[in-house]
């Protein structure tokens, strides 16, 4: 009966490890993204990629970036007013004879990243904008 006693207090001890480590594993994981980096435009394309060029507009900025290793050209459209309000954002790349990728979203901070294969010495050119106003650059080449 004693043994019955023991095991009881050892199974109810674990259980409650367990739930006291997955309360603490949640909370931990709360705070870490709530102090992490802000997203870049580097950090939103991936690992590799460098920002080319970039180009104001009222309200944002579009970026161009490229990576060399992977062969591939990627916009990405960062609001700089209604910070964290839901609104209607784009992105686009178009890499000269091999036509244009777009993305459009209602987003409350950056686009989704457009990406297009540009092999090096590519022409390329981006824009990025809101519903009202909007900016880019014409070609340049890929360096």
């Amino acid at each position: 009966m004693r043994l019955e006693k023991t095991t009881i207090k050892a199974a109810v001890a674990v259980v409650l490890g367990v739930a006291v480590v997955s309360v603490s594993a949640t909370a931990s994981a709360t705070v870490s993204a709530a102090h992490r980096a802000p997203e870049t435009p580097a950090v939103v394309c991936g690992p590799g990629y460098t920002v080319q060029r970039q180009a104001a507009f009222s309200g944002g900025v579009a970026y161009l970036l490229y990576s060399a290793g992977k062969q591939n050209a990627c916009a990405v459209t960062f609001k700089t007013k209604n910070v964290g309000t839901r609104t209607l954002l784009w992105s686009a790349v178009d890499v000269k004879g091999a036509g244009v990728m777009k993305n459009e979203e209602i987003t409350p901070l950056h686009t989704v990243p457009v990406y297009h294969a540009a092999p090096a010495g590519s022409w390329v050119k981006f824009s990025g904008g809101t519903k009202t106003t909007d900016s880019g650059g014409g070609y340049e080449q890929i360096k």
